[in-house]
């Protein structure tokens, strides 16, 4: 026989109080007398009462609920993101729930699942290349560090990857470098592409000409850095200087480097970005002069406009787009040449 489910009724008869100041315990409230408070909370724990977490929401209209989208949680940009979001949501008695996804079609899928629809608002880290499907979604959302042409409906935090970029290229041009490799993950999210553009920029504002050999797009993996820096260090003519986009690509070069017996800032240089507390850490004792992330910073904001979304401050104003600065690191990485 299937057992009967426990009731804030039941708790109610159970404590001697009434359903209403079961509610207020469930809710937090802070005018309660203490002595009541602890035998509500003695009469839920004893009868294992579990709340009706969707009626609570139909109720209130509120699930106290954010979702987090990401495309991987094995990157310490978004291991670092994930954990700022929640101590920063939690302070304000949200709940949040992260979902990955490398596939736009599943993101789409996901966007108009029931849990989406349940949650307050959004926080995306998106793996989709389109506006579109994200203008669909009639929730509260925060685009992080990432960016389309032309958005004026949905909110964004970003770095400025274009200005990153455009200042790692004059730089190694200034240290007499002239054969340099960007590798780059793939298309999309406009982060890439901004970064791209940046590159071909400062190459041109110093008179060098655009080589498509010049950047390989592929992933942002560790994998993808060893395996198209081993093929860019053992070419007959080697390129002088890799840029690598991200964290992860950064570490791949540099194995690469490392494996080919090849001294870093002295056999080739290289800039790289490093995106958490680890990766400075480890940037810093290989020498790696970088670009940083300030990730709890793009985090700590994207809460704060999603926050003012749910609070209703401008409803009906356009986008929200905030950028951040990429600081540099110059450390020993980029040697300069004649």
């Amino acid at each position: 026989m299937k057992k009967r489910k426990i009731t804030i009724k039941d708790v109610a008869e159970y404590a001697s109080v009434s359903p209403a100041t079961v509610s207020r315990v469930l809710n937090d409230y802070k005018w309660i007398n203490p002595e009541v408070k602890e035998r509500v909370q003695k009469a839920i724990d004893e009868l294992n009462y579990v709340p009706d977490f969707t009626a609570k929401a139909m109720v209130r209209g509120r699930s106290q609920m954010v979702i987090v989208i990401v495309p991987v949680i094995n990157n310490h940009f978004f291991i670092q993101l994930i954990n700022t979001v929640i101590q920063e949501m939690k302070r304000y008695g949200y709940y949040v729930v992260v979902y990955t996804t490398e596939s736009a079609e599943e993101e789409c899928l996901f966007l108009g699942s029931p849990i989406c629809q349940m949650a307050d608002g959004i926080l995306n880290a998106t793996s989709l290349k389109e506006l579109l499907p994200l203008q669909k979604v009639k929730k509260p959302m925060v685009l992080i560090d990432r960016y389309f042409e032309g958005n004026t409906s949905i909110d964004c935090v970003m770095n400025r990857n274009y200005e990153a970029l455009y200042r790692g290229t004059e730089y190694l041009i200034q240290h007499g470098h002239q054969k340099m490799v960007f590798l780059v993950g793939a298309e999309g999210n406009g982060i890439a592409e901004e970064r791209i553009r940046g590159f071909r920029d400062g190459l041109k504002s110093h008179g060098l000409p655009w080589r498509n050999e010049y950047v390989i797009q592929d992933c942002w993996k560790i994998e993808a850095g060893i395996r198209y820096a081993s093929l860019l260090l053992e070419q007959p003519d080697p390129p002088t200087a890799i840029i690598a986009g991200n964290n992860t690509l950064t570490v791949g070069v540099l194995e690469a480097i490392r494996n080919h017996g090849m001294v870093l800032g002295k056999d080739i240089s290289l800039i790289g970005f490093e995106e958490s507390d680890e990766d400075v850490q480890a940037f810093a004792r290989y020498g790696i002069t970088s670009f940083r992330l300030d990730t709890s910073a793009i985090a700590s904001s994207a809460v704060k406009l999603l926050l003012d979304r749910l609070e209703g401050a401008g409803t009906n104003a356009g986008a929200c787009i905030e950028s951040l600065e990429l600081k540099f690191i110059e450390r020993t990485s980029v040697i300069h040449i004649s």
